[in-house]
């Protein structure tokens, strides 16, 4: 697999990311330039690409993006960052006329695509492995963040392999067979 593009410059109204906003497909997550080598193989078996001059007639077109804007150093982001992380992603989401499936990583993830849809957090649960239909039709793909720092390999190959068996479902959402 070759490797994605640098993100691009920000622009006013555009939040840096890895891939077009005519992605179909968004990966929210921490750290987008760590989770396209964290994510490998799964992007690999979903052909999932960044640029859509690579992209074949299964591929599926991608983008990365964080859900966090800088933050205070403290280990947990605050509810108002949260607050404003969802209000710059509303923006992004806004401007991806062709998004079909929202792929959370995480925690904090979930929460910030909740609150850019205007839905409250008491009415979905964080449900790694699972698909959910938003009101507006969007899809929500829940999977676990993979950390950077050491992590106990059972742990993280635990998450790998949700991951991997949540990897179908996307694909069948993305590519329903008729």
């Amino acid at each position: 697999m070759t490797a994605p593009p640098p993100p691009p410059a920000a622009s006013e109204g555009v939040r840096p990311g890895i891939g077009p906003l005519s992605a179909e497909l968004l990966i929210v997550c921490l750290d987008p330039e760590e989770a396209t080598s964290t994510l490998g193989s799964f992007l690999k078996a979903n052909q999932i690409v960044f640029d859509a001059a690579n992209a074949g007639p299964d591929s599926i077109i991608g983008r990365i993006t964080t859900v966090m804007q800088p933050l205070s150093p403290q280990p947990l982001a605050l509810p108002s960052e949260l607050e404003t992380c969802s209000t710059a992603l509303c923006k992004e989401l806004q401007n991806m006329h062709r998004l079909k499936l929202v792929l959370t990583l995480g925690i904090s993830a979930h929460i910030a695509v909740l609150g850019a849809c205007g839905i409250p957090l008491s009415r979905l649960d964080f449900r790694p492995g699972e698909i959910t239909h938003l009101p507006d039709g969007l899809l929500l793909a829940d999977g676990c963040h993979f950390p950077t720092k050491p992590f106990p390999s059972d742990m993280l190959a635990q998450r790998r392999s949700a991951l991997t068996e949540l990897s179908p479902k996307i694909r069948a959402a993305l590519r329903p067979t008729t």
